[in-house]
């Protein structure tokens, strides 16, 4: 009547496995974005130092 515990078990070891999959991904996406973010105000940083440095002369 009951399914064996190794029968369940894979279909919850490929949702876990989904699951983990998903959460890489995002974290990856998020890591590039801040990544991005922070070229992008690296970038900001220089342009405003470099027409402070003009300003000066």
């Amino acid at each position: 009547m009951t399914a064996k515990k190794s029968d369940i078990r894979p279909a919850v070891n490929e949702e876990r496995q989904k699951r983990e999959a998903e959460a890489l991904r995002a974290n990856l996406a998020k890591r590039k974005q801040q990544k991005r973010s922070r070229q992008d105000a690296g970038e900001a940083t220089e342009k405003d130092s470099s027409q402070s440095d003009d300003e000066k002369n």
